[in-house]
């Protein structure tokens, strides 16, 4: 008796937490927030952040706020800004506005020269992307 009244007190408590939030249903800065933070990368990744462009440097910006980042966050972020360019299809996003500002700001945040020369390598990157972008909306 006392064991299907703990088991069921068990589930009661556990059903909630199993319903709490549907698995694969994460925003980009909920991803960023986990690569960042808890150091965490899941192969799901590349499918919420890639191909987003500049959303991605916003979502950045929002989960970083005005904190410091480790090197290896640095890295992070910089890895999140390639999947974000990477087969970037034209539209409002495809412009590397805040991603070029982040760029920048990191670079600023930095001494070490292995870690700007990725960041430049980055900036490279993203414009490239672009202007691939462009010339796809460009020619018919």
């Amino acid at each position: 008796m006392w064991s299907r009244t703990i088991l069921l007190a068990s589930f009661l408590c556990l059903a909630p937490l199993a319903t709490g939030q549907p698995q694969g249903t994460y925003t980009s800065e909920d991803v960023i927030r986990r690569m960042l933070y808890q150091g965490i990368t899941d192969g799901h990744d590349a499918e919420v952040v890639g191909a987003t462009g500049d959303a991605a440097a916003v979502a950045i910006t929002k989960v970083v706020g005005g904190r410091s980042l480790s090197p290896s966050q640095i890295d992070i972020v910089l890895a999140v800004l390639n999947m974000a360019f990477g087969d970037e299809t034209p539209g409002a996003d495809a412009e590397p506005r805040t991603a070029l500002f982040v760029l920048r700001q990191l670079d600023l945040s930095s001494n070490d020269a292995q870690l700007r020369g990725r960041i430049a390598q980055t900036r490279k990157y993203i414009a490239d992307e672009f202007s691939k972008s462009q010339k796809s909306v460009t020619q018919p």
